[in-house]
């Protein structure tokens, strides 16, 4: 299989692209396990590429915008305050370790779809 690249939809709007960064967790993972890559974020979805020669595919990942619930601010191992959780509408989670989080998590929650009311 081909390494994943990025490829923006039409419309897509880019907030950051090749931003260095690591997963920690994804619903895929039993254990929490640092892998390195890439994030790209836009309006519509969140996307993580593995670095590496063999088998990124099968680690990297992409999220839609619109299937998260939350967002918030955690520790990556052992103990930096580098984390972003993601909880998705369906109850899985994510966590992600990248510098600057502050602005990510501000991103994100200004592009979450609101939670409806009955």
């Amino acid at each position: 299989m081909a390494k994943p690249v990025f490829n923006a939809r039409e419309g897509e709007q880019i907030f950051a692209e090749k931003v260095s960064a690591d997963s920690w967790k994804t619903p895929r993972q039993t254990m929490e396990r640092q892998i390195s890559g890439k994030f790209y974020f836009t309006d519509q979805r969140i996307v993580f590429l593995a670095s590496g020669l063999l088998g990124t595919e099968s680690v990297s990942w992409e999220i839609e915008m619109k299937d998260i619930q939350s967002v918030k601010a955690c520790l990556t191992p052992p103990f930096f305050p580098f984390g972003i959780q993601i909880l998705m509408k369906d109850g899985s989670k994510y966590k992600i370790g990248i510098l600057k989080r502050e602005k990510y998590i501000e991103w994100i929650e200004q592009h979450i779809s609101p939670a409806v009311s009955v």
